[in-house]
């Protein structure tokens, strides 16, 4: 009896290491429990902020006519007042639920917002994805898609009921002629899949896929779904829309012509989406507080399929992640290509919770870059080591870029490289860095070394 007992001890306590190895030690390590905010040191020149754009949860380059887009606030206020995506329903007043798509040019660091034609709102922005326009010439014109978390009437309206949910969240659908001042407002997008939608990878204008970050929209499951790695309850929807426009007898709403399916499933916390290497294949889904990046590849090639996602390869990184993206370097050559995952998140994560509701506070951030591992090759578009797709996260590289203490931006979940020439820097490989947050007071723009 005594030897069986001893053997249950030590089976528990190899059990009971491995859990805290796994798992333990990865939270405290991502979670930035005992992580100093650190702030990265920049020469005259090499930090620019970009006026005008408050409160950016995203950023996108539009790699043929070079520019950037973003979706923001008018408010610096407004994320503490109405922001569903953190459970604030304190104000669902319309009144000034005013948000705005912005074009950033990274040349002049000036920002131009579009006026909206045929859209009053309200407007809550959080994640977009930009594409070209199939029927024009590549980098003409554009199709902007983007998250709207308005008030539900159902809920707040008069004789509301107070068991439908406080969010009606939505996806709006612009079309932007590049250079001109106007986004036009192609229709609203609304499925009973999209719970608490996020973030946006479109393959056309009528097939997208959206993530759902959480199964609870507000209280302590909610905060379950945040800590407990278990608790994977989050899905990516497939969107595919008959035609851009509404019912022929203008009925069906937000709803018509809309078709949906689960992509993507049983993975914790995913929350922000990108594009991937080369082609349409590929999509980046992260697990935002487990730090980690799902690079996937995209099952379903007809517009009329029901797409699925697999997932080929996860990449870890040491903090929290939001929206991803990818750094294409146009000056790569034999001997040096800085290509490579972006990501950005808070430094000290596990502070969120304290935070997001203070008016002043310091939130740090740090951002960080996959490469491939020395050895380890890409052909089209697909990460490849001794002529097999990789699968595991060891084949990269990840390094900080950048890191801020919080007095030069609060929050960050979207960050984008653009590369400079190295004729303009002495031969040296540097880019322009520009991160965004969800409560930053605005856009900026750090030089860094690639």
């Amino acid at each position: 009896m005594a030897g069986r007992l001893s053997i249950a001890i030590v089976l528990l306590a190899v059990l009971l290491g491995y859990v805290y190895n796994a798992y333990v030690q990865r939270f405290i390590r991502v979670a930035g429990v005992f992580r100093e905010p650190g702030s990265t040191e920049l020469a005259p020149g090499e930090f620019v902020v970009v006026n005008g754009t408050i409160n950016c949860e995203d950023l996108h380059l539009h790699e043929p006519s070079g520019l950037l887009f973003t979706a923001c606030e008018d408010d610096v206020a407004s994320r503490r007042k109405w922001f569903p995506p953190i459970e604030h329903f304190f104000n669902p007043s319309t009144e000034r639920m005013k948000g705005k798509l912005e074009v950033i040019d990274p040349k002049t660091f000036e920002a131009k917002v579009l006026e909206l034609e045929g859209f009053s709102g309200p407007f809550v922005t959080h994640g977009i994805d930009v594409i070209d326009d199939p029927e024009k010439p590549q980098g003409e014109a554009v199709y902007i898609f983007a998250v709207n978390h308005k008030p539900n009437p159902e809920h707040y309206g008069e004789n509301g009921d107070a068991n439908a949910p406080k969010s009606h969240s939505v996806v709006e659908l612009f079309h932007h002629v590049i250079g001109s001042k106007t986004a036009r407002h192609i229709r609203t997008i609304w499925h009973p899949l999209m719970v608490t939608p996020n973030d946006i990878v479109a393959e056309s204008p009528t097939s997208f896929f959206v993530t759902n970050d959480h199964f609870y929209t507000e209280g302590l499951l909610r905060a379950i779904e945040d800590v407990v790695p278990a608790a994977k309850w989050t899905n990516v929807v497939h969107i595919r829309l008959e035609n851009l426009g509404l019912a022929p007898d203008g009925g069906g709403g937000d709803s018509a012509g809309v078709h949906a399916s689960i992509a993507l499933e049983k993975l914790h916390n995913l929350n922000g989406l990108g594009h991937g290497r080369g082609g349409q294949d590929e999509i980046l889904v992260t697990g935002c507080v487990d730090g980690l990046l799902h690079v996937g590849e995209i099952r379903g090639k007809k517009e009329s399929d029901e797409k699925v996602i697999r997932v080929k390869e996860v990449v870890e990184f040491d903090s929290p992640i939001d929206n991803p993206s990818y750094f294409r370097d146009p000056y790569a050559n034999g001997t040096f290509d800085a290509s490579g995952f972006v990501s950005t998140g808070p430094t000290r994560g596990i502070d969120f919770f304290e935070n997001k509701g203070k008016e002043s506070v310091l939130d740090p951030v740090m951002v960080w870059k996959a490469t491939p591992r020395s050895g380890k090759k890409e052909r089209d578009g697909r990460g490849e080591q001794d002529g097999t797709v990789a699968g595991s996260g060891k084949n990269w590289d990840v390094s900080l870029l950048f890191q801020d203490d919080g007095r030069r931006l609060r929050t960050s979940s979207a960050s984008v490289l653009v590369a400079i020439d190295p004729k303009e820097e002495g031969g040296r490989r540097r880019a322009w860095l520009f991160v965004t947050g969800y409560q930053a007071s605005n856009v900026i723009a750090v030089k860094v070394d690639l």
